[in-house]
């Protein structure tokens, strides 16, 4: 459950992230081909980071570690593009968190459905999967309109590149800012509360030594019938 809820958390950030950057960016200048880019290498970040972060999961099988380390560095970097988002004339800035924010965050994705699947083993790995997406999905929802409730339409803002209409002038500073709190509180609560054992991995340790134990019992027949 915890994981179901936690991890479910960091899907949905992740999904708000994406959707509202363009609309984040433009109230203080940026372009919308800026935005684009920073949606691209978080995008891009996070695919090398799930490759690099699956090979060393494959040989620790530390998945717990791993999952809540990479959790933490995300929240970080989801703070620091919350504050950054709101300054201008900070390209670079903005492009590194999105970067990190992917690397640290969306390379998570896999070694969290394993970890579903070691945790709650014998359920099927579908069956598990499928409940951590449809429940960051379910929370994306609430959080994409909780945060657009949350903006504020600004007097005046010069720089702005956002296409014209009503929703060209809104302060996302404190949607931002909810978006980080709450992906370090359930970062929090998955660090501090998540604690399991890898079934599968023991289920499949007992059957490997228990074909063993027959193997060699077999062997040792063989030998003492001759």
């Amino acid at each position: 459950m915890i994981l179901l809820l936690c991890f479910g958390c960091g899907i949905a950030i992740f999904t708000c992230f994406s959707t509202l950057l363009e609309q984040i960016l433009c109230v203080k200048g940026y372009t919308n081909d800026f935005a684009g880019l920073c949606g691209a290498l978080f995008i891009v970040f996070g695919v090398v980071g799930a490759f690099l972060l699956g090979l060393f999961v494959d040989k620790t099988k530390k998945f717990t570690e791993v999952t809540k380390i990479n959790m933490c560095l995300a929240a970080l970097a989801c703070i620091a593009f919350a504050l950054v988002s709101q300054m201008k004339h900070q390209n670079f800035a903005i492009a590194a968190a999105s970067s990190l924010f992917g690397f640290f965050g969306f390379s998570i994705y896999p070694v969290a459905m394993e970890l579903s699947v070691e945790c709650s083993y014998p359920i099927g790995e579908a069956t598990s999967a499928g409940l951590i997406f449809i429940s960051g999905q379910v929370q994306s929802i609430v959080y994409i309109i909780l945060f657009q409730l949350m903006t504020k339409q600004m007097a005046e803002a010069p720089d702005v590149t956002c296409a014209l209409g009503d929703n060209s002038l809104l302060s996302w500073r404190v949607p931002n800012m909810v978006m980080a709190a709450i992906l370090s509180v359930g970062v929090c609560v998955f660090v501090v509360f998540f604690h399991t054992e890898y079934k599968r991995l023991k289920a499949e340790a007992s059957v490997t030594q228990g074909a063993d134990s027959k193997l060699n019992d077999d062997i040792d027949n063989v030998v003492e019938t001759e």
